[in-house]
């Protein structure tokens, strides 16, 4: 009896298939982190399992294991893409060369940042979760990080003589200025709308202007 002859995949159908597969695990990875963010936010980072993980999305713990070893290493890579995210969203100002004006514009992005991705601020900010080293997440590229961006607004600041000149410490400077546009968007992040109900909440990034404006009046040399 002959035997029936094997039917050769093209090389486009060999790729075709290829492509599909890697869209398909990319959109599962995808779902994973997606998914364990809203978990680490809402439940903690400690309460959330990787198995609650797998539950929630309908897949076996097996499956989750597939893409990432243990949970650390899903939180690592999470962080990566986070902070990617809004080191992009701060450095899109770069381009404008008056510091002070670069440092104002920055505080807005970073309100906005928050309002627009309340998940993502959440688990980078406002979740007890462990803290990764520069050395681990290196190997995920996250770029130039957001305080990197502002110190350097910062220096160029001062090597321009444009703050008061009992003010020379970078460091302190920046962190009085995050600590500012931190404390607007957590007000407006970390509570639900209800809770303040004695109270008329202002939008947050007319109040961050405002705020970042009044700390300049007091830092800029007149």
């Amino acid at each position: 009896m002959p035997s029936r002859p094997v039917k050769k995949l093209s090389p486009v159908s060999v790729s075709r298939s290829q492509m599909r597969r890697d869209s398909e695990k990319a959109a599962t990875r995808r779902l994973i982190l997606e998914t364990a963010r809203a978990m680490f936010a809402r439940e903690g980072y400690e309460r959330t399992t990787m198995r609650a993980i797998a539950d929630q999305i309908g897949y076996t713990a097996t499956a989750i294991y597939h893409h990432f070893a243990d949970k650390d290493t899903l939180m690592l890579e999470l962080c990566a893409l986070d902070f990617r995210e809004l080191g992009a969203a701060l450095a899109s100002i770069g381009g404008i060369t008056d510091p002070i004006e670069r440092i104002m514009q920055m505080g807005r992005n970073y309100v906005r940042f928050a309002l627009e991705h309340p998940e993502q601020f959440r688990f980078m900010f406002l979740i007890d979760r462990p803290m990764p080293s520069p050395e681990e997440v290196a190997p995920f590229d996250p770029g130039e990080g957001g305080y990197e961006f502002l110190l350097k607004a910062v220096i160029d600041a001062l090597n321009a003589g444009r703050f008061r000149a009992e003010y020379t410490d970078a460091d302190l400077l920046a962190q009085m200025l995050w600590s500012a546009m931190h404390g607007v968007a957590t007000l407006h992040i970390a509570t639900l709308q209800q809770k303040h109900e004695w109270l008329d909440v202002r939008d947050a990034e007319t109040t961050a202007v405002a705020l970042c404006t009044s700390l300049m009046r007091g830092l800029v040399r007149s």
